[in-house]
């Protein structure tokens, strides 16, 4: 969305509309229609996470997909200096859009970690990048 290339544009363009659309056909408010999209996107990202770890178990892909949002709830809860995770129904627009590009990491760090056997403590590894990049920010 922060892209200058012309396909960005278009897109930017694209998300507007359908927003502006969804908004005029069912008189909500954006953000409203942002968390529409925002649990699109989650089912999208949880749906990666069970396709990568191909797991029958469903307790354990369960147990992943909450481990996963937990994770990046706190994180989000980090960056904005909260003193306690914040649960997703009580985030701003902002906050749920970090929470995108986050919950993707999270996701592929676990796939990672998972595929390669290398043993990481998924939310050490997010949190400690997260305190980094707040400290010389």
């Amino acid at each position: 969305m922060r892209s200058n290339k012309d396909e960005a544009v278009e897109f930017q363009n694209w998300i507007f509309e359908v927003i502006k659309s969804l908004r005029h056909n069912n008189g909500l408010e954006g953000f409203q229609v942002f968390r529409m999209l925002d649990k699109e996107h989650q089912k999208e990202a949880m749906k990666h996470l069970y396709e990568a770890l191909r797991s029958d178990d469903k307790e354990a892909v369960k147990y992943n997909s909450i481990k996963a949002n937990s994770i990046t709830n706190k994180a989000i809860s980090i960056i904005y200096g909260l003193p306690k995770m914040i649960s997703k129904e009580d985030m701003t627009p902002d906050m749920l859009q970090d929470r995108q590009k986050l919950l993707d990491e999270v996701t592929n760090l676990m796939i990672m970690n998972e595929k390669y056997k290398l043993n990481l403590s998924i939310s050490k590894t997010i949190y400690d990048s997260i305190l980094n990049q707040v400290k010389t920010a």
